[in-house]
């Protein structure tokens, strides 16, 4: 029940962090960076209670991916800040590196995709490097026998090595 209630307030945090940030959007210029320094703190929380209840390593990563999301949401045009905070996210995972390998360098696969993803540079230049990052990431987990990274990064780079074959085949 604990682990339970621990993603769902998780989830349910995210959620009204998105919400509140539209409804103060544009009012002052530290108010992004409010909600985006509160969406890291939410997620040290999550981290605490997700060392002391839980350790699913499935549950860090889709967490790590919504905390993500939610920063993105709430910086949607501000790829600088957006970088800042999902690197601060990254940051927070360094504990708990020891202890649940696997786990934390899928979420910082997620993190590092996030940051090129908010890099301003051309479409086609993103979709290499993302495909770069999620073959290598691949390749990782096969070599090191991570099987979440394993399996998370072999369904993205499949992903993404066709749409960049699609996209180079048709421009």
């Amino acid at each position: 029940m604990k682990k339970f209630l621990l993603y769902a307030a998780a989830v349910l945090g995210n959620v009204l962090l998105i919400n509140w940030s539209e409804l103060w959007y544009g009012a002052e210029w530290f108010t992004e960076w409010l909600f985006g320094l509160l969406t890291v703190v939410l997620f040290a929380f999550f981290l605490q209670g997700w060392k002391r209840y839980s350790q699913n390593g499935v549950g860090l990563i889709l967490i790590t991916g919504f905390g993500l999301l939610t920063i993105n949401s709430i910086f949607f045009v501000q790829n600088l800040p957006a970088s800042i905070c999902s690197s601060l996210l990254g940051l927070l995972l360094i504990p708990l590196y020891t202890d649940h390998r696997d786990a934390v360098i899928t979420a910082w696969g997620f993190v590092l995709i996030n940051i090129i993803i908010n890099i301003e540079v051309q479409s086609g230049i993103t979709l290499v490097l993302l495909s770069l990052t999620t073959g290598i990431g691949a390749i990782v987990g096969f070599r090191f026998k991570f099987l979440l990274l394993k399996r998370c990064f072999t369904v993205l780079f499949s992903l993404t090595f066709l749409t960049l074959l699609f996209a180079f085949l048709l421009f």
